[in-house]
């Protein structure tokens, strides 16, 4: 037994890994189009940030597919996840919500940059002209749904776990909520740091607008931990001893002080 294997893991990091990038993703699409919508409006093709978003939100999903894939028995089969679905099942309504999130995110991100790409193709490709053209005028509609599917994906990570009775310290109805502003958290510091790599102004309108957002975000996120392990901790019996092993002492305990509480959370918010 060790930090990493031990008797009640559900599953191993790899799956730890792709739940993260997923929250990541959506998080990134989440604060891509709060900034084109309240702060950008016409010029968000221009911005770093919004193009860092773009960037991080599919490449980080398709990791985590590409993870997932490998992590399965028969990674030749994973192609049945597609194609078969229960809706009773929490893990197979989570594939059709990634689905389905992928289309409209490469469709709002087509319709934000489609003036410079139908600018960079000229008359060349015409039926691509057509199809950009259409994606903008739909943009608005694109927009909303992309929006309800990104907090939906945030989300979705914490109704897997949550739905697993036999495990005490993630049976619980807070961990939706927990992994949804932890994911929308995520997606805003990697926008902002690969927005800077990418020469966006460390002092530009979009830090502040994300800033503004950002930062009670983490406080509420602060506060969710707060209940998530208070809520074990009384409750006695197995949640409490599920909450000692994760922020008493050992290996997961200096990870959520010094990891989670101060270099991930604290750290930022200074």
């Amino acid at each position: 037994m060790s930090a990493f294997h031990f008797d009640s893991l559900v599953w191993h990091w790899p799956i730890a890994i792709y739940l993260f990038l997923a929250g990541i993703s959506a998080g990134a699409m989440f604060f891509a189009i709060l900034l084109k919508y309240a702060c950008l409006k016409q010029t968000a093709h221009e911005s770093k940030f919004i193009l860092a978003a773009c960037i991080i939100a599919p490449i980080s999903v398709f990791l985590g597919l590409g993870i997932l894939v490998v992590d399965l028995t028969k990674p030749l089969d994973f192609w049945k996840i597609l194609v078969f679905y229960n809706p009773r099942s929490v893990m197979s309504v989570g594939v059709i919500i990634l689905m389905i999130y992928q289309v409209f995110m490469f469709a709002w991100i087509a319709a934000v940059y489609a003036k410079p790409i139908q600018t960079w193709l000229g008359l060349r490709f015409t039926p691509i002209n057509k199809l950009l053209t259409w994606l903008a005028q739909q943009h608005a509609s694109i927009t909303g749904l992309l929006l309800i599917l990104s907090l939906s994906l945030g989300a979705y990570t914490g109704f897997l776990l949550s739905a697993l009775p036999g495990y005490p310290m993630l049976n619980n109805p807070v961990l939706p909520l927990l992994f949804l502003i932890s994911g929308l958290t995520s997606g805003a510091a990697g926008a902002l740091l690969l927005g800077v790599l990418l020469k966006g102004q460390p002092d530009s309108k979009e830090v502040k607008f994300i800033h503004k957002i950002e930062i009670p975000l983490i406080l509420v996120e602060l506060s969710i931990i707060f209940t998530f392990f208070m809520g074990l901790v009384l409750s006695g019996g197995q949640k409490q001893v599920a909450a000692a092993t994760a922020i008493g002492a050992g290996f997961w305990g200096w990870v959520f002080w010094l990891g989670i509480i101060g270099v991930g959370l604290s750290v930022p918010l200074a």
